[in-house]
């Protein structure tokens, strides 16, 4: 989908900006970009000040210029929608990237001071917490086991994320800001102990949730991001002709669209309990997928994946929604004497991810997420923790914002002159 603005286009979106007092955008911005001043600059012709602004609030920028769900954070609160149509932030984000790198910006670093963080997870958020502690003249070493940046170096899609963005961002990140990358898994604080001030912890979810039905061991049952790394990869995944995807986020919609992708031939269809209004699937990606031709099967239950050996197809029973419970969400409930079978080769189960059973020495949800205070601390003096780990699944913005604050209380933190 294209979203490429030219210069004209650029600046006549830039026009439309109301430049409000309050800004609703920014504080709707979980790295709160000051958009307003950003497209300002853009309006004015001073690309590099409209850099310098996004630069300064957000980390990630060349990668949430791509793919940051707009509608859902800046553009879902413009003043403008009262008017005609919301800005289109994102874009003009992306304009500003496309023509100005973080590379062509002079950086004014102070000296290190000494103090040295250890970021376990090179992901968005850990990536974010190293830059924002070097600002301040602390130095990080990232505990990375896997290849740096996280979820979209490896799973987003090359169609929806170049490899040359995602890749040169961390790498300029590393590199600008001086962080030092350490090929280890990490599981226990201890093992860290005595070389470090302060731990970050940014693993994300690590692990997918399993599908609690008969028939998920059966050969051509696969997991959703084990196929995305696949397909990032550039390797082909091999999969049937029919497959079902089995969920109802972000993660189901994108493995369709990238099967479907890869063999235009293959049928791809979404299997969900809920309906189009309950898809937590981000607008863009829903309407890619259905662009390229991915089919949805809403209200259907899965029952039992059948086969002797292989798939052969899945059961379901239809589901109604029933009232709004607490997150928003209408429930569901199973229609009595419903059920249908689909006819699969392949099954995809796709219905979210769970942190690993790492670090016991710290306080956890019921869920297994890492629990913290308001500024990011663990139950373990001087350990902070931040993105998925925390919160469950989330955006990249969400992931970055978090760097950005465990790395101020990180920074509050030494100044009391405390160690791990």
């Amino acid at each position: 989908m294209e979203r490429k603005l030219d210069q004209t286009q650029a600046l006549i979106e830039a026009e439309r900006c109301l430049y409000c007092y309050d800004a609703p955008c920014e504080k709707a911005c979980p790295a709160h970009v000051p958009v307003p001043e950003f497209i300002q600059s853009i309006r004015s012709g001073n690309l590099k000040g409209a850099r310098e602004l996004i630069s300064l609030a957000n980390p990630s920028i060349e990668v949430c210029g791509e793919v940051c769900p707009e509608e859902q954070f800046c553009q879902s609160v413009c003043t403008r929608t009262k008017i005609d149509t919301p800005i289109k932030i994102r874009e003009l984000h992306k304009f500003v990237t496309d023509n100005v790198k973080l590379k062509d910006l002079e950086l004014d670093l102070p000296p290190l001071n000494g103090r040295k963080v250890a970021i376990i997870g090179g992901g968005p958020a850990g990536l974010a917490c190293a830059r924002e502690l070097r600002r301040f003249g602390v130095k990080s070493v990232i505990f990375e086991k896997k290849e740096l940046g996280g979820i979209p170096v490896q799973e987003i899609s090359k169609e929806r994320l170049s490899d040359e963005i995602s890749r040169s961002e961390a790498k300029q990140i590393l590199e600008l800001f001086n962080a030092e990358v350490r090929d280890k898994k990490i599981t226990s604080i201890n093992e860290l102990h005595g070389e470090f001030d302060a731990v970050f912890i940014s693993t994300g979810l690590t692990e997918e949730l399993e599908l609690d039905v008969k028939g998920v061991n059966l050969q051509n049952v696969y997991t959703a991001r084990k196929l995305l790394k696949t397909i990032k990869s550039g390797m082909k995944t091999g999969l049937g002709k029919r497959v079902g995807v089995i969920g109802g986020g972000n993660v189901a919609v994108e493995v369709a669209a990238a099967l479907k992708r890869e063999d235009p031939s293959r049928d791809v269809e979404v299997v969900y309990r809920r309906g189009l209004k309950e898809l937590r699937a981000f607008r863009d990606e829903i309407e890619e997928a259905l662009e390229l031709g991915v089919a949805f099967q809403f209200l259907a239950i899965p029952l039992e994946i059948k086969g002797t050996e292989k798939v052969e197809g899945l059961l379901c029973r239809r589901a109604r929604l029933g009232e709004t419970d607490s997150s928003g969400r209408r429930t569901f409930e199973e229609v009595p004497n419903s059920d249908f079978f689909i006819p699969f080769d392949t099954i995809v189960i796709a219905i979210g991810q769970k942190p690993s059973d790492i670090f016991s020495e710290l306080e956890k949800t019921n869920n297994g997420l890492i629990k913290t205070n308001e500024d990011l601390e663990t139950s373990m003096k001087g350990v902070f923790a931040g993105g998925d780990i925390v919160r469950g699944a989330s955006t990249i913005v969400e992931s970055v914002a978090d760097g950005k604050k465990a790395a101020q209380s990180i920074l509050k933190y030494l100044e009391g002159g405390k160690n791990v």
